[in-house]
């Protein structure tokens, strides 16, 4: 199970697609924004001190997607999923972030900090799929994309609450 160390949401980036490292510092200051605009403080453990234990989630950034999610319908940006032992794993596809950045003309960094916060809220909202709008809808469109590189794609308000309920009960 996820844990919180300091109230605050660890999360350890592993990233094997080689993004440039000044596209993930933009995305990890605009994911703790995201967060932070909802009362959940993100730390980054950048020195793996959490990384074999449950406190910190993992997330790992490939370049391309695998297996079933290639042959997706819709564009996959990312996937999160739970081992045998119950601990979630966020991947993130970081060739077609960049190819629907690209498609909307938009920032790299802010479309894979949206991303990746869209895919942290199934790991704390794991009871609740998609909404039919803003930063949780299943799928992404032109107007999502802008509000993305505006910093404007947030969580409803429900969202938010169900979050800190979750982070933040005993």
């Amino acid at each position: 199970m996820l844990q919180i160390v300091s109230i605050a949401l660890v999360l350890h980036l592993h990233d094997f697609a080689g993004a440039p490292p000044s596209v993930i510092f933009k995305a990890e200051r605009e994911l703790a924004r995201v967060y932070g605009a909802i009362g959940v403080h993100v730390a980054w453990d950048h020195a793996a001190q959490h990384a074999d234990e449950a406190a910190a989630l993992h997330v790992i950034l490939v370049a391309h997607e695998a297996g079933d999610f290639r042959r997706a319908r819709d564009s996959v940006m990312a996937a999160t999923v739970w081992t045998a032992r119950g601990t979630p794993v966020v991947y993130m596809f970081y060739r077609r972030v960049e190819a629907e950045a690209a498609r909307y003309a938009v920032s790299v960094d802010l479309v894979l900090a949206c991303a990746l916060a869209h895919e942290i809220g199934h790991v704390l909202m794991p009871e609740r799929g998609h909404s039919r709008e803003g930063l949780m809808r299943a799928c992404w469109g032109k107007d999502d994309f802008h509000r993305a590189d505006q910093g404007q794609l947030r969580f409803s308000a429900d969202e938010a609450a169900r979050i800190r309920t979750r982070l933040f009960a005993p």
